[in-house]
């Protein structure tokens, strides 16, 4: 097998220098976690009862904000009762999922139950809100009870591209896939020093504090990472209700924390599109021209996934010149960069083109130099770091882009200047 492994490798560099089998290069694309901000939490609220007294309004002083509403009948037809409602947080840019018709527990339901509790109900939640005038396409899925098994996942994975569940810290880790069909979360119930924890957990998805003590088997602290929160009512009501003021209060820190607050499926499309951008190879089309193809990882996703992203140092090596200037194509539109090299593509379109910019481009282009200039940059060079605080308050002067150790762990803003070339800003982490 050895033999016949080596003449087809031997065939394909034949073909290659023939110039019949396209060159491909390195990954191009590096996407960056959690679209930029110091972490990411989405706040979801299921069931659909008391949330529409006190929410709306505080979402609406918050614009920020977005969350995610898992609604389910509940055996009251809540969807009926309150769909007026749910349409409108829907219109303002909050997410609607799916949490069952009648909120039974799933792993006791026969297939062709569990088809209509979970598949035809999704379906169901759209035809309702969209004749309130929402646009809403259900792609999220929470178990009721957190109840799962391997035939409530397949059919949840039949119409959902993830599901939550629960049971945990809720903590997801940028570069470890998790399983989509089974997401977990932090529950809310009004224990003592609820408040206080909730603040916690927001911290330490950001990557603030101390965490050098943290357990190294469950789970453990080490990065910006994804916290997923699971709420309830908001109401005076107790028990796993939270009051207004706590829920203000955690909306407030996570927004301090420069956390992305976006909904569940916002975050989790952006989370799982990740793994297939960074691993997507180009194609040369020329030497001056690179398409990059990549599939769906799954058909019910949302219909538009923006992704910020970077060009890998090893593509641009093996690629163009450095004294190039690079731009991206995409469904007809040239994409710039913004001044640290960042790109925002479109990852449901499934494709991008990399090429050279033109000399007669009107805005200026990604330099190749700079990108290596920015790569290279060593603390023996005549460049001045600036270390700043998220709110851009001066805390001094740095050696290089790394935050000094006397600093309290958390999200940095570091400022590099040298004769010659537009100042480098990087969002740093201790």
């Amino acid at each position: 097998m050895s033999g016949f492994f080596n003449i087809r490798a031997w065939v394909g560099v034949l073909l290659f220098a023939c110039g019949i089998m396209p060159a491909v290069a390195a990954n191009p694309f590096q996407t960056i976690p959690w679209n930029g901000y110091s972490g990411a939490a989405s706040f979801t609220f299921d069931d659909g009862v008391f949330q529409v007294e006190h929410l709306p309004q505080m979402l609406e002083e918050m614009p920020e904000v977005k969350v995610t509403f898992f609604l389910s009948n509940m055996g009251a037809d809540i969807l009926n009762l309150y769909g007026a409602e749910f349409a409108y947080l829907a219109r303002q840019g909050h997410e609607i999922g799916n949490h069952s018709n009648n909120h039974k527990h799933l792993t006791s339901l026969s297939e062709n139950n569990l088809r209509k509790e979970v598949i035809d109900f999704a379906n169901e939640i759209q035809q309702v809100l969209n004749s309130y005038g929402a646009d809403v396409n259900i792609t999220s899925n929470a178990l009721p009870f957190s109840a799962n098994s391997e035939q409530v996942s397949k059919v949840v994975n039949e119409r959902h591209f993830i599901n939550r569940s629960s049971w945990g810290n809720g903590r997801h880790n940028w570069d470890e896939e998790p399983r989509w069909t089974d997401m977990d979360s932090r529950a809310w119930y009004s224990w003592p020093n609820a408040e206080e924890d909730l603040l916690k957990a927001l911290d330490t998805a950001a990557y603030i504090g101390d965490f050098t003590s943290s357990n190294p088997w469950y789970n453990p602290v080490k990065s910006p990472a994804w916290v997923v929160l699971l709420n309830h009512g908001v109401s005076y009501m107790g028990e796993n209700h939270i009051t207004p003021e706590a829920m203000r209060n955690a909306f407030k820190h996570a927004v301090e924390n420069n956390m992305w607050v976006a909904p569940f499926s916002t975050v989790g499309a952006y989370y799982r599109a990740h793994f297939t951008l960074d691993a997507a190879q180009a194609v040369a089309e020329g030497n001056d021209k690179y398409t990059v193809t990549w599939e769906m990882p799954h058909k019910d996703m949302p219909k538009s996934i923006p992704m910020k992203v970077k060009l890998t140092p090893q593509f641009i090596e093996e690629t163009f010149g450095q004294d190039d200037s690079i731009v991206l194509e995409q469904d007809g539109n040239t994409i710039y960069p913004d001044e640290n090299g960042v790109f925002t593509i479109e990852f449901a379109s499934q494709q991008v083109t990399i090429r050279k910019a033109s000399k007669s481009a009107n805005m200026k282009p990604y330099s190749v130099l700079s990108i290596k200039k920015q790569v290279s940059l060593a603390p023996n060079e005549n460049i001045t770091y600036t270390l700043m605080d998220m709110k851009g308050n001066r805390l001094g002067e740095t050696n290089g882009f790394e935050v000094p150790a006397h600093q309290p762990k958390g999200a940095y803003i570091i400022r590099a200047a040298a004769p010659g070339f537009a100042p480098v800003t990087r969002k740093v982490f201790r």
